[in-house]
């Protein structure tokens, strides 16, 4: 399921001295109308712009002249007024340092600037939900906490699970919320544990942190003020788990510490995050790793392999007529002779090893740990023996084939880069001797 769209415009502060970034930006946003960019040129005024535009997210670039990214990250976060709003650190690499310090010092995200535009949309409208979502919530919590009747009447009308806790942790207020996502009516749970809505392995924890922070706190008045949300697992009735927003609010009554848990179920959330994750590291089409992961997994690959004194085999695969198919049968036809192919492939490798597709009707893959050569040449023949078997499209059976390039590591290099040109030349050497074949690189063919 896609993410709902928030329903207030996407104000965007981003803060970079460099003004071709913010043309980047809006040209990645072009057509997302309900976005807007707000570029500040000068760190030293970005405080003052995002109290003036009120932004949903900042976006702050890692290195600038006189004031850096990390600098005004903290002094956003050390105002109160901007202590939860989305902030994303740009950088120009991949630093695990500079990452590690980002999130501590409490950045909402890192990205390497700037990233794919479906990848960014998405990224800046999850923040944006969120922080809208957040904002909603506190105010709703404020405002239930006014009175206990008024909580009451408010509770019972919105879709959140509202769970009110007395001191000893035993459960006297349910709302209907909470009946639709956990499954107990109110008569059901009243005075039972808060556990018995938490796996019991993990259980134990979270409910003694807020017993030992809400109740007993000698500093209740400076602690109530503290946002205290987390990601958990929830049990619904049946035993079923999903996962869930826990947040806490508190109040006093005839000085004793009570509070209320605010639960919202996020499956739905999780879905999409997983669905943004995958579909930026694998192909809609065949679901096969695509070009990112595939680098990703080739640099891996050749890492452990360095390490371990391993060998690997990097193949290059161009299906022949594949054009043909698609210009006489169409490009449904073209997308299923795809689809079927990359499954052929898939069934004559190790499960360890990967094959990705790199776009268009070109395939490669990495086979790890090979013993020798003639291992490899049984898998490719194979793989040839295999995509020379008819296809099944539109109704016809349709004879195609295919033309693989070999390499080798260590043998014919040791990086990334020279192996991707070794393999992709093997393989249009085979196409030119006639396609239904493969060829091994030969190091003597450099510069061919």
């Amino acid at each position: 399921m896609k993410p709902q769209s928030v329903s207030k415009p996407i104000r965007i502060l981003l803060v970079d001295d460099q003004a071709l970034t913010g043309l980047l930006l809006r040209r990645m946003l072009g057509a997302e109308e309900e976005m807007a960019v707000l570029a500040c040129l000068d760190p030293a005024a970005a405080v003052q712009m995002a109290e003036e535009q009120d932004p949903a997210v900042i976006l702050l670039d890692l290195v600038m002249p006189g004031v850096d990214g990390l600098t005004l990250l903290r002094r956003f976060r050390s105002m109160e007024r901007f202590s939860h709003t989305p902030i994303i650190l740009l950088s120009s690499q991949e630093e695990a340092e500079w990452k590690a310090q980002a999130f501590q010092d409490g950045a909402n995200d890192y990205l390497i600037k700037l990233p794919d535009a479906v990848e960014m949309v998405a990224r800046l409208r999850y923040h944006a939900e969120n922080y809208f979502n957040r904002q909603k919530h506190i105010k709703d919590q404020q405002a239930l906490l006014e009175s206990e009747q008024r909580f009451r009447m408010v509770t019972q009308s919105i879709p959140e699970a509202i769970v009110a806790v007395c001191p000893d942790g035993m459960i006297h207020f349910w709302n209907r919320g909470a009946e639709k996502i956990f499954g107990y009516t109110a008569q059901e749970i009243y005075d039972r544990s808060l556990t018995v809505l938490l796996p019991q392995h993990a259980s134990m924890q979270p409910m003694r942190k807020l017993h030992r922070i809400r109740l007993y706190s000698q500093r209740y008045q400076e602690d109530a003020q503290k946002d205290r949300t987390w990601e958990m697992v929830g049990v619904r009735k049946g035993g079923e788990t999903f996962p869930m927003e826990f947040s806490i609010a508190t109040w006093k009554a005839e000085g004793v510490v009570h509070f209320a848990a605010v639960i919202r179920d996020i499956t739905e959330r999780k879905r999409a995050e997983e669905k943004i994750r995958h579909q930026a590291h694998f192909d809609l089409l065949t679901d096969l790793p695509n070009r990112n992961l595939f680098l990703k997994r080739l640099d891996e690959s050749l890492a452990l392999a360095a390490r371990q004194s391993k060998r690997l085999a990097l193949l290059f695969i161009d299906l022949d007529r594949f054009k043909w198919v698609n210009d006489t049968l169409g490009h449904e036809a073209g997308d299923d002779l795809l689809q079927q192919a990359a499954q052929r492939m898939l069934a004559c490798v190790r499960k360890s090893d990967t094959v990705a597709r790199l776009g268009g009707d070109e395939f490669t893959m990495i086979l790890f740990d090979i013993a020798d050569a003639v291992s490899v040449t049984r898998v490719v023949e194979t793989i040839l023996q295999q995509l020379a078997v008819p296809f099944l499209l539109s109704g016809q059976e349709v004879g195609i084939s295919g033309s693989i390039g070999v390499t080798f590591f260590p043998e014919d290099g040791d990086g990334r880069e020279a192996l991707l040109r070794n393999a992709d030349h093997a393989m249009y050497v085979a196409k030119r001797s006639g396609r239904n074949a493969y060829w091994l690189f030969q190091p003597e063919q450099q510069g061919a």
